[in-house]
């Protein structure tokens, strides 16, 4: 894709800049973040990043982002202080954890995946072939559902299985787990008549974010 264009009164946002053969990384330190937020095993980052004034957000990179993120919750946590943060040295009286982080058990973690699909029976609300609506609703802390799809209607075409809520564990300790279904959207429905015909754009919905169409 070299750009996003005008469609259905979306604004165009000129190229994109994909590069195919670009680096995964582009600095070295950015590798050693992202190891050290796998390792560490500390959650997500998502709340911290959205906490992130919007002045610093902009000219920030996305790994630089991903450092404030982690650097706020460490210290929010008491895993670390602050002084600590700035001078790159630990407290003589601070307690260190156990066991130590090793590279082995590093370079272990790093590799892991973490299985995020809940083994419990729940009922399905929609089935393949049903037709569904998006929500209209507009939490005030972060959700996974693009704005685009409410109130739009599109296609279950698979049932990913059962997943927690992620809206509800950034604010709540209690987990919410429901299924997930992929949605077809017709590019139509979603962007209006200038969109090609037979474009269609695949959503993974939680059950929170449908109603019945």
């Amino acid at each position: 894709m070299n750009g996003i264009h005008d469609m259905g009164g979306m604004q165009g946002l000129g190229e994109i800049g994909y590069k195919e053969s670009a680096p995964g990384f582009n600095e070295p330190w950015e590798v050693r973040l992202f190891a050290l937020v796998q390792a560490m095993r500390t959650g997500g980052l998502r709340t911290y990043i959205e906490s992130i004034p919007a002045p610093d957000y902009l000219r920030m990179g996305y790994y630089e982002r991903w450092y404030t993120a982690l650097i706020t919750k460490i210290i929010e946590r008491g895993i670390v202080t602050r002084a600590e943060v700035d001078s790159g040295r630990p407290d003589t009286a601070s307690v260190n954890a156990s066991p130590a982080l090793t590279p082995e058990i590093a370079r272990d973690l790093l590799f892991r995946s973490t299985k995020t699909e809940q083994d419990v029976e729940l009922r399905a609300q929609f089935h393949i072939g049903e037709s569904v609506r998006g929500r209209n609703i507009n939490p005030a802390t972060h959700t996974r559902m693009p704005r685009y799809t409410r109130g739009k209607t599109g296609v279950v075409e698979r049932d990913r299985g059962v997943f927690n809520l992620p809206d509800n564990e950034e604010t709540s300790a209690e987990h919410k787990p429901q299924h997930v279904y992929l949605i077809r959207y017709a590019g139509r429905e979603l962007w209006g008549e200038e969109a090609p015909p037979n474009d269609s754009v695949y959503i993974d919905m939680w059950e929170d974010y449908l109603e019945p169409a």
